[in-house]
């Protein structure tokens, strides 16, 4: 996996200014009916206007193409990659890419469907399975690869709705390899990159900040990851295919590149939710911040102020099959060691459960972080991570302690 930066990875946008949690307030007004939390900033095309300026735009497929025919390459696998005792079918790779496909359409809901066509000129998406090692770029290997600088072609504006007009043509084939300098990949690994090079093909131009999601810009190198898409994956492409085709979601006037300044650190005493986040799964409740962005994780659950791609201080509560303290400080200590300098405290109490807290330091990115490891006494460690500018920090210590204090371990679930 690529080097990750605070709980997601590095949530802040591209070097190119994208829009910020302002904008997205923005449009989130004119569009109450977004599925939330998701990464839209992130899925749009930068359309040049008439003026000298330019536009984010959403573009994809109209609904009048479903559904969207898909021609499937099968691949030559050359005998230097099959095993001559066990040959690898090459109908395998195409049933993974068609378990892709399947995929996509349970998870939108019927907006989006697909159907197979036999010639690859009649393809509105054709995939092509290369029986090959994948091509290293950078020193990172390209598993997969869309091209869709492009691929939305418009039109101007629409002059009977607020929109542009825009017409979506995909990026050209779609490349999928079956191997790596290891050999040939699984099925699952197969499918894993056909749902990810799908969804750029569906529309999405650049890719998720957050590395649990299936559009993270990530080389899994062998890793296997759940089927399906994560709940930011799903609500993205289900508001951009609720979207009209060629809505606009911010302008840039000419010449304009100004940076803005960061959303201020809250002010007065610590607000938190009234009512505790309860994870039976898990076994603990909390109390976040008071209008903070509320995201499940598959360990537990974080809270951020803003939004996932644009945030000002983020809380996260993981549960760690760890014994104690000490164990789970044996297994990650030199992680944390690589990321910063991190000081521990003294001990502490949570709520009746022994616990100590760090604060790691992280100069190059002018940020810290509070780690709080709290041990619930029955094999599990309670990782509390609240991550903020350097800045900020005494603005949001207040909040941080505050929340900790509400952190509550229960026994052990039943599984």
């Amino acid at each position: 996996m690529l080097p990750a930066e605070g709980p997601w990875g590095d949530h802040r946008p591209p070097a190119e200014r994208l829009p910020d949690r302002r904008d997205y307030a923005a449009f989130r007004a004119a569009w109450p009916d977004l599925h939330e939390p998701n990464y839209l900033p992130f899925m749009a095309h930068r359309i040049a206007s008439e003026d000298g300026g330019s536009a984010l735009v959403f573009c994809r497929w109209d609904d009048a193409e479903m559904p969207l025919p898909v021609y499937i390459e099968p691949p030559v696998i050359g005998e230097s990659l099959q095993n001559e005792f066990d040959p690898h079918d090459p109908a395998r790779y195409v049933a993974a890419v068609e378990h892709a496909l399947a995929t996509w359409e349970r998870e939108m809901d019927g907006l989006v469907r697909f159907r197979r066509v036999d010639q690859p000129g009649d393809a509105r998406i054709e995939i092509r399975l290369r029986g090959e090692a994948a091509p290293v770029v950078d020193e990172a290997k390209v598993l997969g690869s869309t091209r869709l600088a492009e691929a939305c072609a418009a039109e101007g504006r629409d002059p009977d709705a607020e929109r542009m007009r825009v017409h979506f043509r995909g990026g050209g084939p779609v490349s999928i390899y079956i191997a790596d300098e290891f050999g040939l990949l699984s099925e699952d690994q197969v499918e894993w990159i056909t749902l990810h090079e799908l969804g750029h093909a569906l529309g999405m131009r650049g890719h998720s900040p957050i590395p649990a999601d299936l559009m993270y810009e990530v080389v899994r190198d062998r890793v296997l990851v759940r089927e399906g898409l994560s709940q930011e994956d799903s609500n993205s492409f289900l508001s951009l295919y609720k979207l009209p085709n060629g809505t606009v979601f911010s302008e840039q006037e000419p010449g304009a590149d100004e940076e803005r300044d960061q959303a201020p650190p809250p002010s007065g005493p610590p607000m938190l939710a009234i009512a505790p986040h309860v994870d039976t799964l898990h076994g603990f409740r909390v109390r976040l911040p008071y209008g903070w962005l509320r995201v499940e994780t598959a360990q537990g659950v974080a809270a951020v102020d803003g939004v996932t791609w644009d945030y000002s201080a983020s809380y996260q509560v993981v549960i760690n099959r760890q014994p104690d303290i000490e164990a789970y400080l044996a297994r990650y200590g030199p992680w944390y060691a690589s990321r910063g300098r991190l000081v521990w405290g003294e001990p502490l109490v949570v709520n009746g459960r022994r616990a100590l807290r760090g604060v790691l330091t992280r100069p190059e990115s002018e940020s810290v972080e509070e780690v709080t490891l709290v041990e619930s006494g029955d094999g599990r460690v309670a990782v509390v991570t609240a991550e903020c500018a350097a800045q900020a920090y005494e603005s949001y210590a207040p909040w941080f302690d505050a929340v900790l204090a509400s952190l509550e371990l229960d026994a052990e679930p039943a599984h």
